[in-house]
This record gives C-alpha cells, structure tokens and sequence, in this order.
C-alpha cells in the first residue's frame, strides 16, 4: 500500500518549504503539480497562456500527470501531493483513484495564511509569472476551488490546519506534530 499526504495551503503558504524539511526527515516521493505543469508549459503554448493568466491548466492533463506519478511510485511509499487537487471534481478523482489502487489517504494537511500574506510572500519571491494581477487572480481561484475541497476534508479524522505564519522551524515543528513525526 501507498500512503499519501495531502498538502494544501494558498499559493506562498510554504508547501515546499515545509515539504523540503519532512524530505529531510523520512523518505518521501513528492508530487509538485506546480513545478511539472510549469515544465510542460515550456513545450505547450496553451499551459503557458493559462499560468500567465493565472488560471488552472486542463483538468484531464493535471489528473493524468498526477495518474503517471502515482504509478511511478514503489508499493509502500509515502507520497506528499503539493498543489492537487485543486477542486472538488480532482478531490473525487484522487479518492476514486486512490481507493482503486491501494493509496491511503492518510493525511491532509492545511498551511493556513491570510491572503495579505500571500501576496506578500509572492512578491517577494519574485519568480516570472508572480505579478501582482497574476498572485490575486491565483488567490481568487484558490478561494472559489479549493476552499470547498478543504472544507470537505475539514470534517475528516485525518485532517488538520496548521498555522503558516512565524519562522519555518516554528512551522515544521506544527506540521510534523500533525503528522505525528
């Protein structure tokens, strides 16, 4: 069996900061949607126009990508899912796929921040596509996608929020007491 966390938060949260660390600690496959669709957009002219305008890319490419890397992965890893699923329609596919191809869900993982401080933390990473109209516009999605996608998932046994903000090692120190590392 495969065991997967879920690891949400909007966009400057720290999720691969924070994924980097629990990287440090156990062994870990990690699916970064982000950074494989932002390869892709390298060689397809219409992911590119969509991360421009930050909006998302098509949902049967992100589900596929994220199909492939599932199947990539040895029986018995533990795999960390950063930046998927985005919304409700992703959410039931990764349940479905994940109960037909022996993955436990066995965390999901909230990196709470205001969206002041999202915006903040975006610019100042200063990465290409990180403008400010192009950060609200990622904000704005986040909030009418996936915030249904974490209010779901808030009722569950296997779920908790974690405060973002603070010094990393302060944020580490919750996210691993949440997973119970």
């Amino acid at each position: 069996m495969k065991h997967l966390i879920v690891v949400v938060g909007l966009p400057g949260s720290g999720k691969d900061t924070q994924i980097d660390l629990l990287q440090g600690l156990r062994k870990i496959e990690v699916i970064r949607i982000g950074d494989l669709i932002r390869e892709r957009a390298k060689t397809n002219p219409s992911i590119a126009q969509a991360l421009h305008a930050g909006n998302l890319v098509d949902y049967d490419l992100v589900n596929s990508i994220v199909q492939q890397q599932f199947e990539s992965f040895p029986d018995g890893s533990i795999i960390v899912s950063d930046g998927f699923p985005r919304d409700t329609d992703q959410a039931d596919w990764m349940e479905s796929y994940a109960s037909a191809h022996g993955i436990e869900i066995s965390k999901y993982i909230l990196l709470e921040i205001s969206d002041q401080e999202s915006l903040a933390r975006l610019l100042r990473r200063g990465r290409e596509d990180d403008t400010q109209a192009t950060i609200q516009r990622r904000i704005e999605v986040f909030h009418e996608l996936t915030d249904e996608v974490i209010d779901n998932a808030r009722g569950r046994d296997n779920f908790t929020a974690v405060d973002a903000t603070g010094s990393t090692d302060e944020i580490f120190k919750r996210v691993k007491a949440a997973l119970g590392w």
